[in-house]
C-alpha cells in the first residue's frame, strides 16, 4: 500500500472520535523524537519545545500531504497497527493488511532497522548511504514478496465504497475524511488528471522507492464525484513496474477517464 495506509489510519482515528473517546480538537504535542522518515513536512515545524497541534490537523496532514510523521504520531496514539487491523476486521473489511508504521516499513525496505537517531534526517541519510548494494537489493526483493502492509484492489475498493456510502463512519466524520481526500495535493497527474469537467475526486496516493529500475508500488485510490451526484470508487495499484513515472501516471488518468465515460 505504501502511503495509502494513511487513509486507514484516518479511518481509525475518526472511529475513535465517533465513539466519543477523542475529539478532533484534542491537543497533541509533536516532539522531535516522534518524527519519522522521508515525506514529513511537519518536521520543519517541530522546534525544541515541539509543535502544538490537534488530532484533526494531523489527520489532514497525513492524508493531504502524505505526512509520515503525522501518520506515525496518530498510529502510536491508536495503539499501533494491530489496533487499526482489529477495527477493519470489526467493520467487515477484508483483503487489507496494515502491519507496520512508516518508520519501520521504510527502513526495512532499504535494508535497515529503525533506530531512534533516524529522526535526524542527516543521520538517516548517512545510514542509508552505508547500506551495501547487495543488502539493499536483498531487502527490496523481500519487500516485493512481503504480504505485510498490502491490499487487494477488491478489498480497497470495497472500503472506499463503504466510506462513500457512509457505512464506515458517522456523517460528520465521513465528510471530514472525504474533504481531506478532496484536498490531497500529492500526484495530481494520476487519477485526478483523467476527470471530465464537472467531476472531482477525493483520493490517497502511495509510492514506493525504486531499485534497479523497478518501482514496487505506484498507487492511487479514491472516490470520483460526478456533477449529478454520481460516486465511483476506484483503486489502481501498479506493481513492480519498469515504466516511467509519467507513463504510470498516464495509465491511472486513462482509468479514471474510462470510469467517468
Amino acid at each position: 500500500m505504501q502511503s495509502v495506509m494513511k487513509l486507514l489510519v484516518g479511518v481509525a482515528v475518526l472511529d475513535r472520535v465517533d465513539r466519543g473517546e477523542w475529539r478532533l480538537t484534542d491537543e497533541v504535542i509533536v516532539r522531535r523524537e516522534d518524527l519519522s522518515v522521508h515525506v514529513q513536512p511537519l518536521a520543519r515545524l517541530v522546534g525544541e519545545r515541539g509543535f502544538a497541534t490537534d488530532i484533526g490537523d494531523l489527520v489532514r496532514r497525513a492524508v493531504i500531504a502524505s505526512d509520515s510523521a503525522a501518520t506515525d504520531v496518530l498510529l502510536a496514539r491508536l495503539g499501533g497497527p494491530a489496533r487499526v487491523q482489529a477495527l477493519l476486521r470489526a467493520k467487515g473489511v477484508t483483503g487489507i493488511r496494515i502491519d507496520r508504521d512508516e518508520r519501520h516499513l521504510q527502513t526495512e525496505t532499504i535494508g535497515l532497522k529503525w533506530r531512534p537517531e533516524f529522526v535526524d534526517a542527516a543521520a538517516f541519510d548517512r545510514a542509508v548511504a552505508a547500506v551495501s548494494t547487495a543488502r539493499r537489493a536483498a531487502a527490496y526483493r523481500r519487500y516485493q514478496a512481503d504480504a505485510r502492509d498490502t491490499a487487494t484492489p477488491q478489498g480497497m475498493t470495497e472500503l472506499l465504497w463503504a466510506l462513500a456510502q457512509g457505512r464506515l463512519l458517522s456523517p460528520n466524520s465521513t465528510e471530514f475524511l472525504l474533504q481531506a481526500m478532496r484536498d490531497t495535493t500529492t500526484f495530481p497527474d494520476r487519477l485526478k488528471a483523467g476527470l471530465a469537467p464537472g467531476w472531482s475526486i477525493g483520493h490517497k496516493t502511495g509510492t514506493s522507492g525504486a531499485w534497479e529500475g523497478v518501482t514496487a508500488a505506484t498507487n492511487d485510490v479514491g472516490i470520483l464525484f460526478g456533477p449529478k451526484g454520481e460516486r465511483i470508487a476506484v483503486t489502481v495499484f501498479i506493481g513492480d513496474s519498469t515504466a516511467s513515472a509519467a507513463d504510470r501516471a498516464a495509465v491511472m488518468a486513462r482509468i479514471a477517464a474510462a470510469a467517468v465515460r
